[in-house]
């Protein structure tokens, strides 16, 4: 399962970052940023395989951050602890606890994330946030 993963969550933003870097470093401006589930952060029962990719992926972003950030460019993740309204994720845990009940999962409004991103990227006063802040607290 590791395996399966490691391409996108992992490997996609490591060779992403490399080839922007550059441009950014010697602009001396830019953000790599990148929403990750809250596993990254919190090992949770039934995650531990997408969790642990993502937390290695959390600890690249934090790596990077510290080597690029006196470059003028900010790195960080966005752990997000719901799901995304309007996603397909959303949809399908919706008509599931319609059709079977148990509990609801929190859904976040992209619009809400927008923001967050758009504070990440004008602030920079920290690499990482959470989606509902507070949530490791």
């Amino acid at each position: 399962m590791l395996e399966a993963l490691l391409p996108l969550l992992l490997l996609t933003p490591v060779e992403i970052a490399h080839a922007l870097l550059p441009e950014w470093q010697e602009r001396g401006d830019g953000a790599f940023l990148l929403a990750e589930g809250l596993s990254a952060a919190r090992p949770m029962a039934n995650l531990a395989g997408l969790g642990t990719v993502m937390a290695a992926t959390r600890n690249f972003l934090h790596g990077l951050h510290a080597e690029v950030a006196d470059s003028g460019v900010h790195v960080g993740p966005l752990s997000i602890a719901s799901l995304i309204a309007g996603s397909e994720v959303s949809a399908a845990a919706a008509a599931a606890f319609d059709e079977h009940g148990g509990p609801r999962v929190p859904v976040a409004d992209p619009k809400d994330l927008a923001e967050i991103y758009w504070t990440m990227v004008t602030s920079r006063d920290r690499v990482e946030r959470f989606h509902p802040e507070g949530i490791l607290g």
